[in-house]
């Protein structure tokens, strides 16, 4: 007999993520608290009463911080996802980039002349760092060249 396979989708507006088109993604089961329950899916914006307390409900992991929002997370990542998700009290789903509505993304892209200035940034300790060893290597010749 086949093992019973569930349909995970994600319950965020816009966010397209399922268990058939992204099955790497970690779902995570809306609370069945009353209370909880409500909290998340109004962060969502989902309507609480246009969804039966007894469907059972997913968030997908890109609208959680895993590593800090997850009580056991270094426990689940090391044990290749195969441990149950045990999230840290309080945590609601708090990151909504796939939203249209957003009037900028979570994380907003670097710009261009920040990128440019940490290029140039690390060039410069590159090249100090080598001129600095350059200059030991030299100075370390001087040395054992002397009579």
């Amino acid at each position: 007999m086949e093992a019973k396979t569930t349909y995970y989708w994600c319950i965020v507006p816009q966010c397209t993520n399922t268990s058939i088109k992204t099955p790497s993604k970690v779902f995570i089961h809306v609370p069945k608290d009353t209370k909880t329950r409500k909290i998340w899916l109004q962060s969502a914006r989902r309507d609480p009463k246009s969804i039966s307390e007894k469907t059972p409900v997913f968030c997908c992991e890109d609208h959680f911080d895993m590593p800090n929002d997850m009580e056991n997370w270094v426990k689940f990542d090391l044990m290749d996802r195969k441990v149950n998700k045990i999230m840290k009290k309080g945590v609601v789903p708090h990151r909504f980039a796939c939203r249209e509505d957003r009037k900028r993304p979570a994380s907003p892209p670097p710009r261009q002349a920040f990128l440019k200035r940490q290029r140039q940034r690390i060039i410069q300790e590159a090249m100090k760092e080598c001129s600095d060893n350059t200059e030991a290597i030299a100075n370390k010749e001087n040395i054992t060249s002397l009579p």
